[in-house]
């Protein structure tokens, strides 16, 4: 037949087994030792010095000997002990998880709680709160009412504390907050009734595995939130290269290239069918640069140049001559990068010319960098008037040629003369 220490010590024992096994799944869940993570551990850990030493003390209790002196003075101790950290450590908890949240720093009270923790050890461990007889039997003293002071003053400021900054926690963080801070009090009126089985333990260790529960779900409920922020972050990097790509496509060059082509079925047919595949292949192009998160090799960039000069030539005839140079094909370059360079030489310098003029697209190998130019003899322009005006386009073209290739673009006019537009992309990256 058991009596009432026999079941007190078996729930203790199974006291540390739970804190044991909710240790280890808390660490298997987490994908980092954040703070909240390692106080939750050492919340455990106290926990299961608390419920396995009042355990051993109470299997050694009123046994002689001096192992059963030592294991009911050292099992006395650390159980008090750990509850009072257990205590403080939550405490710790909801301030860091408030101030994380956005809400006051409450770590001055924190700090009080831990110090408050360590000298109600210190007292516990002069013998201000039991005694422990001959006999290695456990009896309290006049001063454990002290105890029941401490636990109510933490606890009560801890309630206030959370519900004065409940706007910064979810409902089932404040319902589990509330829950802890409230069990110590009913636990210890219910001790007072019934004594023997130490309820504070019990529910204290109730309490962490709830705390570790909610823990791990808000942590599950915030990395579905940022995963759906990422989310809506690619749709946003998507829709800004459809503005880049569409940015590209400038009306002008679109109602003329159709204009052309619209004259050119009249006249002759077969020509007006060769452009509709060339207009077909650039918009193609410009489509699957959206997809294009890598740099494209310049060969596969100067089909494109090739592809638009040529549209552009068909309405703009004589006034446009151009010309592409490759010397050097074995490196890689953003999509759409020279195709930029090679519209605005188009559109602010061959176009702007009343007899027109010639645009030269050139690749070159230098020793320790290739270089890709697009060079026009137009009428030239200012280049910080450009950037205002055409942001989408040039300053696009830069910072997508940093971040892909780390390289730079130089762009130098001189009015009247024409303009040139050097890229220089390092081998080391390039190649």
């Amino acid at each position: 037949m058991f009596d009432v220490r026999s079941i007190n010590i078996a729930i203790e024992l199974w006291g540390v087994a739970f804190c044991l096994i909710g240790a280890v799944v808390a660490v298997l869940l987490s994908r980092t030792f954040s703070r909240r993570l390692n106080l939750l551990l050492l919340m455990f850990a106290a926990e299961m010095v608390a419920c396995g030493a009042d355990a051993i003390a109470g299997i050694y209790r009123g046994q002689p000997g001096a192992a059963a002196w030592f294991a009911t003075h050292a099992g006395n101790l650390a159980t008090f002990t750990g509850n009072y950290f257990v205590l403080a450590t939550f405490t710790l908890f909801i301030c860091i998880r408030i101030e994380d949240a956005g809400g006051r720093s409450h770590r001055v009270w924190a700090r009080t709680a831990l110090i408050a923790a360590a000298v109600m050890s210190v007292l516990t461990a002069f013998g201000v709160f039991y005694q422990i007889d001959e006999a290695n039997l456990y009896s309290r003293s006049d001063a454990y009412w002290l105890i029941y002071a401490y636990v109510l003053a933490v606890c009560i400021t801890d309630i206030v504390l959370i519900i004065a900054e409940r706007r910064h926690l979810r409902r089932s963080e404040l319902a589990c907050f509330l829950f802890y801070a409230i069990g110590p009090l009913i636990a210890m009126g219910v001790q007072l009734l019934v004594y023997g089985l130490n309820f504070v333990i019990i529910f204290g260790v109730l309490s962490t595995v709830v705390l570790m529960l909610e823990t791990q779900a808000n942590s599950a409920r915030t990395l579905a939130e940022r995963t759906e922020e990422l989310a809506r972050s690619r749709i946003e990097i998507s829709d800004s290269r459809i503005k880049a790509m569409v940015s590209q496509i400038q009306p002008h060059f679109l109602f003329n290239t159709l204009d052309s082509i619209y004259y050119l079925i009249a006249e002759d047919p077969a020509t007006a069918q060769e452009a509709v595949d060339r207009f077909s292949t650039y918009l193609r192009r410009n489509l699957a640069s959206l997809s294009a998160s890598k740099p494209v090799p310049v060969e596969t960039e100067l089909e494109h140049v090739r592809t638009y000069l040529s549209l552009e030539q068909l309405s703009m005839e004589d006034l446009l001559v151009w010309e592409i140079d490759d010397q050097a094909t074995n490196f890689t370059v953003p999509a759409l990068s020279l195709q930029t360079l090679a519209e605005n030489a188009v559109k602010h310098g061959v176009g702007g010319k009343p007899e027109g003029g010639k645009v030269v697209v050139r690749t070159r190998e230098a020793r320790d960098c290739w270089l890709a130019s697009v060079e026009d003899d137009g009428v030239g322009f200012d280049t910080q008037a450009l950037a205002a005006a055409d942001g989408v386009g040039i300053e696009n073209t830069r910072l997508r040629l940093a971040a892909m290739c780390n390289g730079t673009l130089e762009i130098t006019s001189t009015p009247g003369k024409g303009t040139v537009a050097v890229m220089r992309i390092p081998k080391e990256d390039a190649e």
